[in-house]
């Protein structure tokens, strides 16, 4: 009896740690569920079996196990899903052969559209309760330009047709998922859109890319979401493009162009936490595409306004001289420290070198965007010393549209560098970056702010324009841009910006557009006297909600 009631005791003790263990393991997932969401995309290559029919499947699966995944949208699955599936534990939503969705959390609404080879969307529901609509996507292309040989960037016109079947087959796509997703019941749902896209990102080959793709070329797939308000996960947590790093084509073939073409979009009420690329297995990696993985957080609903505002945040106007100071010495780190000492939103910078000889051949926008943490764009004037000149804009926020507004010439070659950017709130604003003519004769100057006048006219956000006008107060220039518009005004005493030891004169500014949508609070000429000839413009500025 007593032998029968130890064995009882230890029988009801293994029972309960094991329950235990259960109970543990649920509630880990549980918390990390409610809390953490990772969401990979990932083109296979052929089911995972170009290394063998039973190997390279299992080093899919050992990939996905490693990166922690809870949703994998699958290209080329190709009859291979079913299986890495049930190695992972998770369930399994295939459409077609090509396009299918993994889950750690259960499945509980097919929402495919479109062509069955293309488009796979479910609901997945977390341990929270909370629901996630997903679609995993398969875009195709016109032609092949990535491998050796194939690609001539003199053609833009050529490289845009091969990439427009991708544009085509996504907007008709959106459509569709706008449409599956009309009924109330969908409203508060976040929106995932992951997959290949077989194109590259407009923003990564604007200006700010032209030394790593040596070519400025405006692809028109990922506009489609962006346009639409939706966020591109992993450059909005790698803001600085690196060709190398960022690319998700091919890890197998070097010799390839590299490329970003597999992404991970969003929309709705998730927070990206981080965002990288995956393209590593301990023997070989097992496909032709690196993984994306972005970790979400959910949060109860888009930022809060502040009071009668629908957002508010900082912005710095600085003419950098190409981080030439008063001391003749290039120093772009303390270029980054009086910009990182303001915490700003936006930065207009002036007189920004790309790869020019006399500031050490530098990608000076990249590399402020990488100090600072925030996406860059750059706009170039002319060529220069063996590279470009010009200027450029850091964001805080995720960029939409890059724009480079051509004016009259003057003295040198004149643009308007123009970023429309998404902000927390899911509104639209267009940062505008200006550097007028400084000779002393203003026709130059009044024209080219006259050209820049009708684009600001056109413009269907609102707008903040600031930078160096290389005029002053009761100019027909500075005349012509408080019309309709809010002015940062300095303090009486601390108006002058020029020079940057001892300024005299009032040449830097910043207005918004139009007058009913901000105000301005706190504008300051900063006390920085070595870093540039320039002292650099801060102020806090209030966008008003719509009428």
């Amino acid at each position: 009896m007593r032998i029968f009631l130890i064995c009882l005791f230890r029988l009801a003790i293994s029972v309960f740690v094991g329950l235990w263990g259960i109970y543990v393991l649920a509630q880990e997932v549980e918390s990390a569920s409610s809390k953490n969401l990772r969401v990979m995309t990932w083109n296979i290559w052929h089911g995972g079996r170009e290394d063998g029919e039973d190997v390279g499947p299992q080093r899919v699966v050992e990939v996905i196990r490693d990166s922690q995944a809870d949703i994998v949208a699958l290209q080329e699955t190709y009859g291979s899903g079913e299986w890495i599936a049930e190695q992972l534990g998770f369930h399994f939503h295939p459409r077609g052969t090509n396009v299918s969705i993994l889950s750690r959390f259960p499945i509980v609404e097919d929402l495919s559209v479109h062509q069955e080879f293309k488009n796979v969307g479910a609901i997945v529901e977390l341990p929270s309760g909370r629901r996630i609509a997903c679609y995993s996507i398969w875009l195709p292309y016109g032609k092949e330009i990535w491998e050796p040989g194939t690609r001539d960037n003199q053609d833009l016109p050529g490289l845009l047709t091969a990439c427009q079947p991708s544009a085509d087959d996504l907007d008709s796509m959106l459509t569709q998922i706008v449409e599956r997703l009309s009924d109330s019941s969908y409203a508060k749902i976040p929106l995932i859109i992951a997959g290949d896209f077989n194109a590259m990102s407009h923003l990564d080959y604007s200006e700010i890319g032209f030394d790593q793709y040596g070519v400025v070329v405006d692809w028109q797939t990922t506009k489609v979401l962006l346009d639409q308000g939706f966020r591109d996960s992993y450059r909005e947590m790698n803001p600085t493009p690196d060709r190398m790093r960022d690319r998700t084509w091919t890890p197998r073939f070097p010799e390839q162009e590299q490329d970003r073409i597999d992404y991970i979009f969003y929309q709705g009420d998730l927070l990206a936490l981080n965002s990288r690329t995956i393209d590593t297995h301990p023997v070989q990696f097992p496909s032709d595409h690196a993984a994306v993985l972005t970790t979400f957080t959910m949060r109860e609903s888009a930022e809060r306004s502040v009071d009668d505002f629908a957002f508010e945040g900082k912005l710095v106007s600085y003419n950098i001289r190409h981080g030439r100071g008063m001391d003749n010495e290039v120093d772009l780190t303390r270029i980054a420290e009086v910009i990182r000492k303001s915490s700003p939103d936006f930065v207009a910078l002036q007189e920004v070198d790309d790869g020019v000889r006399r500031s050490g051949t530098v990608n000076q926008t990249r590399e402020l965007s990488r100090l600072l943490g925030m996406h860059p764009a750059f706009g170039k004037f002319m060529n220069h010393d063996g590279g470009r000149y010009g200027m450029a804009i850091l964001s805080k926020h995720p960029l939409i549209r890059i724009e480079s507004v051509v004016l009259p010439q003057g003295g040198e070659p004149r643009i308007a560098l123009a970023v429309e950017v998404l902000l927390p709130n899911n509104e639209r604003l267009t940062v505008v970056n200006v550097h007028f003519d400084w000779l002393k004769n203003d026709k130059d100057r009044f024209a080219q702010a006259e050209k820049l006048g009708t684009y600001l006219k056109e413009l269907k956000t609102p707008y903040l324009l600031v930078g160096d006008f290389n005029d002053r107060p009761g100019s027909r220039t500075l005349d012509l841009f408080s019309q309709g518009t809010v002015e940062a005004f300095k303090p009486r005493d601390q108006r002058a910006t020029f020079p940057a030891d001892a300024p005299t004169v009032e040449i830097d500014f910043i207005f918004g557009g139009p007058n009913n949508r901000w105000s301005f609070s706190e504008t300051e000429v900063i006390d920085e006297q070595v870093a540039s000839d320039h002292r650099p413009v801060r102020t806090t500025f209030q966008l008003k909600k719509a009428d």
